[in-house]
């Protein structure tokens, strides 16, 4: 394994009489930042690909480009991860925040562990977050259980992100291409202890205050975009009190339904100070429509649902809508389905969704580029987890995984291992005001996909960027920041202070104690430890010398705050190991000696012998 050394060598000076040893050693490298303030963005926009891992992203860029971007090959604990070649297509491969997300639940995994999820093909496939504790996570940054939506593991009631943006003034939306009162745009608003109960989610979501709500469950329409009977009952997304409220001008809101009146509010006509889309299907924008079981034709094979409006439309009438509040908004834009095909491992519309998650990226950035700038505007992309452990062809427990494979226009070669949700990592893009907060916060190494943080990481930074709003009549605001560290952590190699060399009684001596600290964070360690190593010089007295192969050393662990262990037995004349530590063993201090024999050549003469132990540090490659 390649090493390299991170700080300067540091020696010991052994003595001997035929005698005599001195030592030395390297102290790594202290990285530092100092102190910045970070731009506090006036508009905050979270785009969700909601099931959306690495691979789905990558499977819509295979079939649109013929190139993937993330691709990795891992054979089950190698610890090896190999990266194939990619190339960037989408406007978000150019974000300069790009890192992983955790977002496992409070119940269930509880935990992602790199060693364990690449180390077994079977760990991420149970154990994963729903839509409801990650939408929670995302919009509150508190874990909770899957199923519960606004409230902690506990049970008690969580501010949320859209009411905290509510608070300080900023309008909010929340669009996605399924129900509008689903679990991921619940999870920015609304409370309740089970997400399946989409009436009273409506009810909440409706009355909330929010500005802007767009998605499916329409009562009046089938998932291919035909009229029926109103559908109230069970099954049902909206109640009939509801569903008259707000189509008969009994809410705040504006109402819309058909494709021709999303797609005049996105081009700003008649833009109103509230809007409430309801597309015209049961529940989702295109996945459910009919041919849903065609699974290995080409997207777009079936015929689209004609009167729905795109994510992209979706996301433009939502934008149009909120601008119009000098003090800014926060938006929140699902590709829901995504979702939906991963559970039913349905290629084509994987691909279809990603891409149609995809158009709506753009549609945002179009804005933020012609309507703000990125000085004022945070836009985030991600996923709140992974659904159906899509993989590359033969992908497996022996297999290992494999990478995606595909040319442009044809579906790409895939394998799928799950029909519900994963703990595999998901990927998070960021760019704009703020977004080196998201960077700060990744702080978290896996092997194969880097750093990484956790989606409450997420609901924190939206908190402290959305800010707070004006104090009451009579009350005087305040306000107290508590940065993130402003200096990075660090590997170090202290030595004590010696008077006078190391000294040989019989051949026998001790090694001064030295200690490794190791304060570095998961990402600046990039996941790995590091090994404590010494060799001498040989031994001299005026003209005189004998070699280090005369010199041993049998090192111990005097102490370990997480259990780094001793290097063997071994001569000095070239490197060896005096202690060594890996990815978790690293942290904190560990203080290490060693017995040290030395073997009098039989022909050596008489004489004041010195030699100089060196020890360096090596941060492991």
């Amino acid at each position: 394994m390649n090493k390299r050394t991170t700080g300067r060598t540091r020696r010991l000076i052994v003595m001997s009489t035929v005698a005599g040893v001195a030592l030395g050693a390297t102290p790594a490298f202290a990285a530092s930042a100092a102190p910045t303030e970070t731009p506090v963005p006036k508009n905050v926009i979270v785009l969700i690909s909601d099931g959306g891992g690495y691979n789905q992203f990558d499977a819509a860029r295979l079939f649109e480009t013929g190139k993937s971007y993330q691709q990795v090959e891992v054979a089950p604990g190698s610890g090896v991860a190999t990266k194939t070649p990619g190339a960037p297509s989408e406007v978000y491969d150019d974000f300069p925040v790009q890192v992983a997300q955790s977002h496992y639940s409070a119940n269930g995994r509880a935990s992602y562990t790199p060693e364990e999820a690449w180390g077994d093909f079977t760990w991420v496939a149970s154990g994963a977050t729903d839509s409801a504790a990650a939408g929670t996570a995302l919009g509150t940054g508190v874990k909770t259980k899957n199923g519960t939506l606004g409230f902690d593991a506990q049970g008690g009631r969580l501010l949320t992100v859209g009411e905290q943006a509510l608070d300080a003034g900023k309008k909010v939306g929340l669009v996605t291409t399924v129900p509008f009162n689903h679990a991921t745009p619940a999870g920015f608003i609304a409370h309740n202890a089970s997400r399946n109960d989409y009436h009273g989610l409506a009810t909440e979501m409706i009355d909330s205050g929010v500005d802007v709500l767009i998605g499916g469950g329409h009562p009046n329409y089938t998932d291919a975009n035909t009229s029926r009977a109103s559908h109230f009952g069970s099954g049902s997304w909206i109640s009939q009190a509801d569903f008259e409220r707000v189509t008969q001008g009994k809410t705040p809101f504006s109402y819309i339904e058909s494709k021709a009146d999303f797609e005049k509010v996105a081009a700003g006509e008649n833009v109103p100070d509230k809007l409430f889309g309801l597309a015209r299907v049961a529940e989702t924008f295109q996945y459910s429509r009919p041919g849903v079981q065609n699974k290995t034709v080409a997207p777009w094979t079936d015929p689209v649902n004609a009167d729905v409006p795109s994510l992209a439309t979706s996301a433009q009438a939502a934008l149009n809508v909120l601008e119009k509040d000098e003090d800014g908004f926060f938006l929140m834009v699902e590709g829901g389905a995504v979702d939906w095909a991963g559970h039913a491992n349905q290629t084509t519309r994987i691909v279809e969704e990603q891409l149609a998650f995809n158009d709506s990226v753009e549609a945002v950035t179009d804005w933020v580029e012609a309507n703000s700038n990125w000085d004022e505007t945070l836009v985030v992309v991600t996923a709140d987890h992974e659904t159906g452990y899509l993989a590359g062809p033969g992908a497996g427990a022996s297999a290992g995984w494999t990478a995606l494979t595909g040319a442009a226009g044809q579906l790409p070669n895939v394998s799928w291992h799950s029909g519900g949700h994963t703990n595999a990592l998901v990927p998070l893009y960021a760019k704009g005001a703020g977004s080196e907060v998201l960077q700060a916060r990744a702080t978290k190494w896996d092997f194969a996909r880097g750093a990484y943080l956790d989606n409450t990481d997420i609901g924190k930074t939206l908190f402290d960027l959305i800010g707070h709003g004006r104090a009451a009549d009579g009350a005087v605001g305040v306000e107290a920041s508590v940065p993130l560290p402003a200096s990075a952590g660090r590997l170090s190699l202290a030595l004590p202070a010696l008077e006078g060399p190391v000294v040989f009684e019989d051949g026998a001596a001790a090694l001064p104690e030295v200690t490794v600290e190791d304060t570095r964070n998961e990402a600046q360690a990039q996941g790995r430890g590091w090994t404590l190593s010494g060799s001498a010089s040989a031994f001299v007295a005026g003209n005189r010398s004998f070699g280090a192969e005369n010199l041993a050393w049998t090192p111990r662990v005097v102490s370990s705050s997480a259990g780094a262990v001793a290097g063997g037995t071994a001569t000095l004349e070239r490197p060896a190991t005096l202690a060594d530590a890996g990815r978790v063993e690293r942290v904190g201090q560990t203080t290490v000696s060693a017995d040290l024999a030395l073997t009098v050549p039989a022909d050596a003469e008489s004489g004041r012998y010195g030699s100089e132990i060196t020890l360096t540090l090596f941060a492991k490659d």
